[in-house]
């Protein structure tokens, strides 16, 4: 697309060149033409004007203000004279008044204040009174303001107001469920307005997408309802209900989560013996194992083979990233308009971690266009970015080696049909995408 741009571009600028190189010519011929008569205009009245100097009597020896050096005599003289005032030479009584270039001063004019002069003003101090002084000075609430609380009425008794230096300041609103100190336990209720996606929903209450997803048994194809009621956790991760046979160690196995840290999230023992058949706990910061397909919000899956792709064993370039992918044809390259490469394969084509980090982001769904994507974090501001999978192997939280197989090559997202099957590539360094290939190759 973008040559056959450019080939219009070239056209059009072969076009113009013909345009002028047929009508030149006569564009020159027009201006010539002109500054000959302007030329030959003035010529004439110089000519003119020469014959009636001489015939006055007026020779060249006659007119020596007329010479060169006599006129450049004067012409310094001339400068001199007006650069003079701008000099220290002259003493300058300054009148300039302060705010006098502002659009208020330019509007409404000094004002009465200085047709009168300046007077010295000084603070009045004998208003404050001696107990406050203190409190005023350092800006904080006083306690000798409590007593005035109660001639405020039932208003500020419910505490949501509080008086600072005889101000009233009302306090900031609580998000609900949400507390202000400490960390909330309780699930709580939230009602669906208008205006609510799910992003800003978990944003608000610091958990994650997929943790509303779970709870809520929702997908990213899912439909918000003004007044549906959907269930928040306190924290990232999911629950569980407690079934016979079930121990802390098979529960955090099972969501790869910590043991010891859903024990004292939720007050139990460290052995898991208080755990109570039907009771529902709260697994922070734990992962759903799904085999779900490319539509859903998080693929945990293997090949239909049950084969992993190996890694790769491809040297890394000077910078310390390796190729993405086990294909290398590339379709598409950086750009202002394309912030990545597009490097196309066979499906399921095995893609590779470019570099050792953490697994920040993995999931499917329609993410911006990225269909099943990944984000690995490596340290220093530096991410890569991991488009259009057709299934991932690897999950937030996980720590990958450079080479590593993390996903299979597809088409999913924003991309056309099974023709479109190839892996987009990103760098982002510092929150700016840059051009893979200064640390590919």
């Amino acid at each position: 697309m973008k040559y056959k741009v450019l080939l219009k571009i070239l056209h059009g600028l072969i076009f113009i060149k013909r345009v002028f190189w047929v009508t030149g010519s006569q564009i020159f011929g027009l201006f010539s033409s002109g500054i000959l008569s302007l030329w030959k205009f003035f010529g004439y009245f110089g000519y003119k004007f020469g014959i009636l100097l001489r015939g006055a009597g007026l020779r060249s020896e006659s007119l020596w203000f007329l010479r060169r050096d006599n006129l450049q005599i004067v012409l310094f003289i001339s400068l001199f004279i007006i650069c003079l005032p701008q000099t220290k030479l002259f003493g300058k009584e300054d009148t300039f008044i302060p705010g006098q270039r502002s659009l208020a001063y330019q509007i409404f004019g000094p004002g009465e204040q200085y047709k009168r002069g300046f007077e010295e003003v000084y603070p009045e101090t004998s208003a404050v009174p001696e107990s406050q002084v203190a409190t005023w000075r350092i800006g904080t609430v006083g306690q000798q303001y409590g007593s005035s609380l109660s001639n405020l009425g039932n208003e500020v008794s419910n505490g949501s107001l509080v008086v600072l230096n005889n101000t009233l300041l009302v306090k900031p609103i609580i998000l609900p469920g949400s507390v202000s100190v400490g960390v909330r336990k309780n699930i709580v209720d939230y009602k669906i307005e208008e205006g609510d996606s799910l992003g800003g929903i978990a944003y608000r209450f610091g958990v994650s997408v997929n943790t509303l997803l779970w709870e809520n048994n929702l997908t990213l194809k899912s439909v918000l309802k003004l007044g549906q009621v959907i269930k928040i956790l306190p924290v990232t991760g999911l629950t569980h209900t407690i079934k016979k046979g079930d121990t802390l160690k098979k529960i955090a196995s099972t969501y790869k989560a910590d043991a010891v840290e859903i024990a004292e999230f939720n007050g139990l023992e460290e052995d898991g013996s208080n755990l109570k058949i039907g009771e529902k706990i709260i697994i922070p910061n734990g992962v759903k194992q799904v085999v779900q397909s490319s539509s859903g919000y998080y693929v945990s899956a293997r090949p239909s083979s049950g084969i992993t792709p190996p890694s790769s064993s491809q040297s890394p370039s000077t910078k310390g990233f390796v190729w993405p992918s086990a294909a290398k044809y590339i379709t598409q390259y950086y750009s202002w308009l394309h912030h990545g490469l597009d490097i196309a394969g066979p499906k399921n084509s095995a893609t590779y971690a470019a570099k050792a980090g953490t697994v920040e982001v993995a999931q499917c769904g329609w993410n911006s266009g990225y269909g099943c994507y990944i984000i690995i974090n490596h340290g220093g501001g530096v991410k890569t970015l991991y488009g259009h999978h057709n299934e991932l192997l690897v999950k937030p939280g996980d720590y990958v080696e450079a080479g590593q197989t993390i996903g299979l090559m597809g088409n999913t997202g924003k991309v056309r049909g099974v023709t479109g099957i190839h892996l987009h590539f990103e760098v982002i360094v510092n929150g700016a995408r840059k051009n893979p290939l200064v640390y590919v190759r």
